[in-house]
């Protein structure tokens, strides 16, 4: 059941009965799926979405074989064949330009009843399969997740080439040929700013699965030394996380404070330019490069710190908050990520992403909490944690928005 309200559509969560009818099917594409990590949430959230959804409808997810392009396919994988990676069937592409004549082949044998697109600016693995499936058969519907690509911070980097695809996709009605699925309020309000009002968007939150096994190991966790503030930023190095800001932040801070930086390094060219900015601090020992996390330790790496410093330019979600809150990390987030409550609950605080000195201010702040208050902070933050993975209306709304667009999905 469906109902329109100014551009957002509000699906009932109800389950299916034990009488249904075989599982409809979904074809997934994204570059980047599970055992493939590097790429960040998107693709945890793909593998909560397909793990939690299971008994009601049958995923086949197409995804790329190269996690690190340079480092050639994962290990675990088969490339090129269908194999299965938890409940989904899966394609590992082994070739990092998916070829068009294999998505016409794929989607000619599955056949799915809904197509789902995890990027806009993707061309070989969102727009591609989009103008493909549009010609094979313009009933099946499509629905593509924007990831945070549409925020005023992300949209900021590479400013012209993403407005030169946007007007290409307007031009063109690509942003009426699909439905829209928004992770938050704040992300639909993204996607109509963009491309207008006149758009069905379905809002359901990303899922997540694992995490409360993963706290398990924090109980181990040595105490804390309430007079030093041990700091982590951990995200992806590219412009849009903005380390680099954050770097700037901590010259500017004073006191006994050490930053580590995890993550894989995407960019390589930022990433020089960040430790050029590492050098010209007075004490460059500060901040340290302590490489990617493998999925199933990040959330006791990250309770092992005070603070959690994130001043990306955009997040749909933001997973890597989630984990943090969920380790007890209290978090500095950019204020273009729907984590608001985070503030309300005082388990961190929103900033401006491009104000070093607004940053080091709130860690300054942090700094000169005691231990009691500190305490709190990290209470409230496994609270907020807690709240988002026990709520069963996230998947209930993931679950309502597939059969809505199955049952009755626009075929314009």
């Amino acid at each position: 059941m469906s109902s329109d309200r100014g551009g957002e559509i509000l699906v009932s969560a109800d389950r299916r009965p034990a009488s249904a009818p075989l599982r409809p099917s979904i074809t997934i594409f994204t570059r980047s799926y599970p055992p493939a990590y590097l790429r960040g949430g998107p693709a945890r959230s793909l593998f909560a979405l397909v793990e939690t959804l299971d008994d009601d409808f049958e995923f086949s997810v197409i995804t790329s074989a190269l996690d690190d392009p340079a480092a050639g396919p994962m290990d675990s994988v088969e490339p090129n064949r269908w194999s299965a990676y938890g409940n989904a069937k899966t394609w590992y592409e082994l070739r990092g330009r998916m070829p068009t004549r294999r998505i016409v082949a794929l989607l000619r044998e599955i056949r799915p009843q809904l197509v789902y697109l995890n990027s806009l600016f993707d061309y070989r693995f969102a727009v591609l399969p989009l103008l493909i499936a549009r010609i094979i058969s313009r009933k099946i519907p499509v629905i593509l997740a924007p990831r945070g690509e549409l925020s005023v911070g992300a949209l900021a980097l590479s400013r012209r080439k993403k407005y030169f695809f946007i007007v290409l996709f307007r031009l063109f009605g690509l942003h009426r040929a699909v439905s829209w699925h928004a992770s938050t309020s704040q992300e639909r309000s993204d996607i109509e700013r963009v491309f207008g009002g006149d758009l069905r968007i379905y809002i359901a939150i990303d899922l997540r699965i694992g995490i409360s096994s993963e706290c398990a190991a924090l109980d181990h966790l040595p105490p804390r030394d309430s007079y030093s503030c041990s700091l982590v930023f951990f995200a992806r190095i590219v412009p849009k996380k903005n380390i680099a800001t954050a770097i700037r932040a901590m010259a500017l801070v004073e006191g006994n404070i050490r930053l580590s930086v995890a993550g894989p390094i995407e960019d390589e060219k930022y990433w020089a330019q960040c430790l050029e900015l590492i050098n010209d601090l007075d004490d460059p020992e500060m901040i340290r490069y302590v490489g990617a996390i493998p999925p199933d330790e990040v959330v006791s790496f990250l309770g092992g710190f005070d603070l959690f410093v994130f001043p990306t330019h955009g997040e749909n979600f933001g997973h890597t908050v989630l984990e943090s809150l969920a380790a007890g990390t209290p978090v500095i987030v950019g204020r273009d990520a729907p984590w608001r409550q985070i503030e309300t609950a005082g388990a961190g605080w929103m900033c401006d992403p491009t104000s070093p000195e607004e940053i080091a201010a709130l860690i300054q702040r942090f700094m000169a909490l005691d231990a009691q208050s500190r305490g709190r902070m990290r209470t409230a933050a496994r609270g907020v944690a807690a709240g988002i993975l026990t709520d069963p209306r996230g998947a209930g709304a993931n679950r309502a928005m597939f059969r809505a667009l199955i049952c009755g999905g626009p075929s314009t």
